[in-house]
């Protein structure tokens, strides 16, 4: 592993960052594909190969991909759906031919679990789908991470002193810890057999978005209630003050009442080992903080 270099595209996103760090710790030289590169030495500190430059620049792309042995894209697009198409399809697509013409061992992927030809009804999931299918079609190894929901997100539902419950989330999901997520992928880095594979990323336990908000508000922060808001009302209100954010979290939240989960975790758990941190556990982190 020592003599490997993984190249980390949204490395220093929110869960970007964690599988950067985590490939170092193990042993892995790491690269970064950055806008900001003091942005990313606060963020990440030390020991990084750093290149200036983002995924529309063709030349930083391929500067940043030369020599090394493997890719990890974790891009968020949105909220408009041009936005979607530019980061989960065009920029997949382009990194995916780059590696390929470049030699590049393997690609890997952050994508979502509720992506299929049937549930490709939101301008996100159909950018997923068509940004897997690049990646497929390029020819370069790869592996593609569906993952539920991060744990990491719940925080992000909060403003003031309430956390917004989002439409009619009925479906049980297996929220995982960003750790866990990125021991995983650089345990893909460390075996052949997780290439050409849809590995489906669960946490250890299953709770529905109401119940895990109710344990972090409890847990992590007593002082916030939940509050619940449909699809439609925020889409309304997104309508009414032209906030776009708004518009399009009303639409990807419409999309997670439609689709639960619906794939296995086994293979993943086989081949990567299978996470390991609770909710609960999570939750009592973040009180520390």
């Amino acid at each position: 592993m020592e003599n490997k270099t993984i190249l980390v595209i949204g490395g220093t996103g929110m869960l970007g960052k964690p599988v950067a760090q985590q490939l170092k710790a193990d042993g892995f030289k790491v690269r970064l594909l950055v806008r900001n590169p003091e942005k990313a030495r606060k963020l990440l500190g030390d020991g990084y190969d750093i290149v200036k430059g983002d995924v529309n620049d063709s030349a930083a792309l391929r500067e940043a991909l030369s020599g090394v042995d493997g890719v990890h894209i974790s891009l968020k697009g949105g909220p408009s759906e041009a936005d979607f198409n530019r980061m989960d399809h065009l920029a997949t697509r382009d990194i995916a031919q780059a590696a390929k013409e470049l030699g590049v061992g393997r690609v890997t992927i952050l994508s979502a679990y509720a992506v299929s030809e049937e549930k490709a009804d939101t301008p996100e999931s159909r950018s997923k789908l068509k940004g897997e299918a690049a990646l497929k079609s390029s020819g370069v190894p790869y592996t593609i991470f569906r993952a539920s929901w991060f744990m990491e997100t719940l925080p992000m539902f909060v403003q003031g002193k309430s956390i917004s419950l989002i439409g009619n989330q009925i479906h049980p999901l297996h929220w995982i810890a960003a750790e866990d997520y990125a021991r995983m992928v650089s345990s893909s880095y460390q075996t052949d057999e997780a290439l050409n594979k849809e590995l489906y990323v669960f946490g250890p336990e299953a709770y529905t978005m109401a119940y895990a908000m109710k344990m972090y508000t409890e847990i992590a922060a007593p002082s916030v209630k939940v509050s619940p808001i449909s699809t439609r009302m925020l889409s309304v209100m997104g309508m009414l003050t032209f906030n776009t954010e708004w518009k399009s979290m009303a639409v990807l939240m419409g999309h997670y009442e439609r689709w639960g989960e619906d794939g296995s975790p086994e293979e993943a758990n086989r081949l990567l080992g299978a996470p390991k941190v609770t909710l609960k556990d999570w939750c009592m982190k973040k009180r520390e903080i």
